[in-house]
This record gives C-alpha cells, structure tokens and sequence, in this order.
C-alpha cells in the first residue's frame, strides 16, 4: 500500500515527476485491488486522483480544504491526473484534460509584445 501512497503523494505534490494516472492505473490496478478497500479501490478507479487525493484526506495528510495547484501551471488535471494542453491565444486562453475536457480558462494581462516597447 505503501507504494501506491508514495504515488498519490507525488502525483499531487509534484505532477509532472510521475507517470499520468492512466498508465499508473494500467500498471497497478491489481494492486490496489489487493491492497486497499473495496471502498477505496472503488474510490480510485472512478475518481482517479481525486480519489487518491480523497484518500490522504482522510489518512490526514492532506487538509480537508485542499485544492490541488491550477493545470495552468501543474501541467496535469487535478480530478483524473492527466496531462493538460494550454494551447496560447493572444486574448487568453484555455487549460484542456483529454479526459475532462476544457478545465480552466483565462486571459492574458500582459500586453502583446509590441506594446511592451513604448
């Protein structure tokens, strides 16, 4: 169990130094079937690293008030734990999850370039 928590911790501290959750579940489905739960092995195969995050909110790791940092800047979707896209548009523009789809959206502050010279 151990290693499985290992992973939640990392992957919600530090998204980007782990696998994306699908190839992490992919790899150790049976074990966190073996190892946790049924309640929590049900947690994490519908809630994905919301359900890991769950679950070290409850061990007391986490607060219950945590949010997981913005995919703008984590990288990585903080409800399933997979690799965003920011694709830039000169206006603003928009976080997307493969699996969760549009996530976050914003706008840009900083003045084109060509206004920055004046």
């Amino acid at each position: 169990m151990e290693e499985c928590l290992a992973y939640f911790r990392r992957a919600i501290a530090d998204p980007l130094s782990v696998p994306p959750w699908s190839e992490w579940w992919a790899a150790n489905v049976g074990k966190a079937e073996a190892v946790f739960p049924l309640v929590d092995y049900v947690r994490l195969k519908h809630r994905k690293l919301l359900g890991a995050q769950q679950i070290l909110q409850f061990a007391g790791e986490l607060p219950a008030n945590y949010q997981p940092p913005s995919p703008r800047f984590s990288g990585s979707c903080g409800q399933c734990g997979e690799r965003t896209t920011n694709p830039p548009t000169e206006s603003g523009g928009y976080v997307s999850c493969p699996t969760c789809g549009v996530i976050d959206t914003f706008v840009n502050d900083t003045p084109p370039p060509e206004q920055n010279d004046a």
